[in-house]
């Protein structure tokens, strides 16, 4: 068993339980503030609980996670499986497949991942697709809106990727964090409204997690190689490179930031990139994905999130060629010079 407690941007995060989903979790949020016991040695409390089940036994793989509501809805439409919502009970279900399962309760944030006989691969899946979907709908339950994308920041402005896996983001994330541009994360931002003393605004708030990086990728920085596992592991789809080994100029990550710049990278397959203004409305209608239908109040908030965010921000489509470098160039030069940035 492992049992690890965080800070998430002002919310109490745990995780416990089977150690082969818990500690690929932990290296996942290793760069956020650990949540530290009292001195009297009594567990703090959390507001939300993580807690993956491992069993051979197919009756308790029922009873740590059971089927799907009958009135459950679709909610999102993974690449396997499923993710449904039922709207009485308010409960979010997920399934990858036949042995793994997760059941979250978003009012009392629980979630609880289960997983029958798992293998590496089932390892994967739990500690990335079936731990995150969970988490963004309880951190939008509670005011910090999900945004998959990655984020990078200068001069208090962020520059921010969204889009899907494929998209480029993590090796344009690298090539601008090596290019001098503070850290946010790789794959998730969060949105939290209320930037001034006035409460409007808007903040981008970061989650460093491991960025995850292709073979592809890692032919672009073949300095990281010596930062890596020797192999990836069995299961898993991509390497996995801390924030720390980035060779960022700058110093590391920045924690919060202000909009500045949404720019929604597509590999082109080409050699040269090219850069190109986005209107906000398209903007908005892509980014829109983002909010899982369940609880109406919370998941208009995620919509107004994203909305001020497009608001605020500059907006372009980067069709990115094999010139990483000079598309990192082309990016860090939308930001004003550092004498007149505001």
């Amino acid at each position: 068993m492992s049992s690890r407690g965080y800070w998430l941007h002002g919310l109490r995060l745990a995780v416990d339980g089977w150690e082969g989903a818990a500690a690929a979790v932990h290296d996942r949020l290793a760069r956020l503030p650990p949540l530290l016991p009292p001195a009297h040695g009594a567990a703090p409390p959390f507001d939300l609980c993580f807690t993956f089940e491992s069993t051979a036994d197919p009756a308790e793989f029922e009873r740590c996670a059971p089927r799907r509501p009958p009135r459950a809805r679709p909610v999102y439409d993974p690449p396997q499986g499923e993710v449904l919502w039922d709207r009485e009970a308010d409960l979010l279900y997920l399934e990858l497949g036949p042995r793994l399962r997760a059941l979250c309760e978003p009012a009392a944030g629980a979630v609880r991942l289960a997983a029958l006989d798992p293998g590496p691969e089932e390892a994967w899946l739990l500690s990335h697709p079936l731990f995150t979907l969970p988490l963004a709908e309880l951190a939008k339950r509670r005011g910090l809106f999900p945004l998959h994308a990655a984020g990078l920041c200068r001069d208090g402005r962020a520059l921010v990727l969204p889009g899907t896996s494929g998209a480029g983001k993590s090796t344009l994330a690298v090539a601008l964090a090596r290019a001098g541009l503070d850290f946010l994360g790789d794959d998730t931002l969060f949105l939290a409204p209320g930037l001034d003393q006035s409460g409007k605004g808007l903040r981008l708030l970061a989650f460093p997690d491991e960025i995850d990086l292709t073979e592809r990728s890692l032919e672009f920085f073949p300095d990281l190689a010596a930062h890596l596992a020797p192999a990836r592991p069995a299961g898993w789809r991509k390497r996995q490179l801390a924030a720390e080994h980035l060779g960022n100029p700058s110093g590391g990550v920045t924690w919060e930031c202000a909009p500045g710049l949404l720019v929604f990278p597509r590999v082109a397959g080409r050699q040269e990139s090219a850069l190109a203004p986005l209107g906000r409305d398209a903007a908005l209608l892509e980014l829109a994905g983002n909010v899982l239908l369940t609880e109406p109040r919370s998941s208009q908030g995620h919509l107004d999130a994203l909305a001020a965010l497009v608001a605020a921000s500059d907006c372009y489509r980067l069709e990115t060629g094999s010139d990483l470098d000079a598309a990192a160039r082309l990016l860090a030069g939308l930001f004003p010079p550092a004498e007149s940035a505001s």
